[in-house]
């Protein structure tokens, strides 16, 4: 049966009606992006999701981004700031944010230079993503850059300022958030810092960290008056190739990487700044597990299995580390004791952490360099063991083999699925300490070795995982030593 004229009419119509209907959406999408963000074909890189999520949650004050270039800071951080003064995830069914009171928001993003870098990134990033279906009153400042946004549905404002400009101006201001674009000088942070007291204000970082060496002390690796780490801050740490897939190609990448040097591949691929790049442990994450390694403190299950590692020297504090085993052979770093004693000290020092923990102890060893002159009757090694042995345990000396023993720690804090299978208990203050700043030497005739200062804890962990040490249930242990006895001693 032929269509009638009437009908094919009609078709044509429906047909044009449903293009009119594509381009409008096609048109709404494009005007109104942030909306559709975190939506089917746009979604956040892996580590753009964490930060996100964490932002959910109240407890966190401080937030960083830290990476190679193209590795979505700048979209993440102008998104995060229009979210807020929004008081919403912007996306279809997102939640609202939840503010500690009921005024329009006030966010700063803080850049650096005027015309090279907040003119040509940042004010584009924010053009794009403001949905043209929301008024804005946008004012420009002297130097004409559109540094004054005004949400005309909320009157939230975001304020765009540039490092550049002299301290004092950055005073006497008050709000809920500051975005960092790149790093600052400390005393610009300090500063913005002061305005987000009354509002519980928080602080987003994103950046590649190719100077400001600051940023790393006092916010990724801040500690709190104990030495814990603070765990109001959240770090995330992006390379460029965790946004494949997100806007930017291999084939992109590969180019850009070809006209690096090695350090630059490191700092602009990776976002390992220069000052970091020396670091022996760059797998140590001083962040709760399963992102990090830290863990709060816990009671040693009394079937696990400890080793306790002495690293002596006569002018400084003696440093002991006790590390446990569970029945997965992960690594548990469960004690330190960081004090002056002479080796009886030592001793007895060890001897109550035992006994006040019911450790189940497989091995105590001890730097080589203790025994000093094996002639003398009155050596630190001889004082330990002495103590030791009146509780039954024997004084062992441990492996010099500082590069396999290195290799095992690496191979621990990140395996080759990268999962760790090393943890710290947070409380560990001179451990993390040291594991955070354990670094080669970058120049004179002993770069490449490792720096000879703070390295007492990290000589002692290289050394407890070169035992390699295997959990085994106390009735297999005692199984064994029956079978020994049995066999009249020799195994035979």
């Amino acid at each position: 049966m032929e269509p009638t004229p009437e009908l094919i009419k009609e078709l044509q119509e429906q047909k044009l009606l449903l293009i009119s209907k594509m381009e409008t959406l096609r048109k709404y999408r494009e005007d109104n992006r942030i909306e559709y963000f975190n939506t089917e074909g746009f979604m956040p890189n892996p580590r753009q999701a964490e930060l996100l999520d964490a932002w959910n949650d109240r407890f966190f004050r401080v937030y960083t981004y830290t990476g190679g270039n193209r590795s979505g800071k700048t979209f993440l951080g102008v998104y995060t700031a229009l979210c807020v003064m929004f008081g919403k995830w912007m996306y279809p069914g997102g939640r609202r944010l939840n503010f500690p009171h009921r005024f329009p928001r006030r966010v700063r993003v803080v850049g650096q230079g005027w015309q090279d870098h907040i003119k040509t990134v940042i004010i584009p990033q924010l053009e794009y993503w403001w949905p043209k279906n929301r008024p804005v009153k946008v004012k420009k400042n002297q130097v004409g850059i559109e540094a004054m946004w005004t949400d005309e549905i909320t009157g939230s404002t975001l304020e765009v300022m540039s490092s550049n400009q002299e301290v004092k101006v950055f005073e006497g201001w008050n709000g809920d958030m500051v975005y960092y674009d790149e790093p600052s000088p400390r005393e610009i942070r300090i500063a913005n810092a002061r305005g987000l007291v009354d509002r519980l204000g928080r602080e987003l970082f994103c950046m590649t960290l190719l100077s400001e060496a600051w940023v790393s002390r006092e916010i990724i690796n801040k500690k709190l008056d104990n030495g814990k780490p603070d765990p109001s801050v959240f770090n995330t740490h992006a390379e460029i190739y965790d946004n494949i897939g997100y806007g930017i190609t291999k084939e992109g990448i590969d180019t850009f990487a070809g006209m690096l040097t090695d350090d630059e591949k490191d700092a602009r691929l990776r976002g390992i700044p220069s000052y970091m790049s020396g670091l022996v442990y760059p797998q140590f994450k001083a962040k709760y597990r399963p992102n990090g390694h830290l863990m709060e403190r816990f009671t040693i299950p009394l079937d696990w299995v400890v080793d306790i590692a002495i690293d002596i020297h006569p002018r400084e504090n003696q440093a002991v580390l006790f590390c446990a085993t569970d029945p997965k052979q992960e690594r548990y770093l469960c004690d330190e004791i960081w004090e002056h004693g002479d080796g009886t000290w030592v001793g007895e020092e060890i001897i109550r952490y035992i006994k006040r923990n019911s450790y189940r102890v497989a091995n105590i060893i001890i730097d080589p360099l203790s025994k000093a002159d094996s002639n003398q009757e009155d050596t630190t090694f001889r004082k330990i063991a002495m103590v030791l042995m009146r509780y039954g345990y024997v004084l062992q000396t441990a492996s010099k083999d500082k590069t396999s023993g290195i290799l095992n720690v690496k191979t621990h804090l990140e395996g080759p699925n990268k999962q760790p299978s090393l943890f710290i208990f947070d409380d560990m203050v001179r451990t993390v300490m040291e594991m955070e700043g354990y670094m080669y030497v970058d120049k004179g005739e002993n770069k490449g070795k490792i720096q000879d200062k703070d390295d007492h804890m990290m000589e002692n962990l290289y050394r407890i995982l070169l035992l390699d040490t295997q959990y085994v249930t106390p009735y297999d242990e005692d199984d064994e030593e029956d079978d020994y006895e049995d066999s009249g001693g020799d195994g035979k």
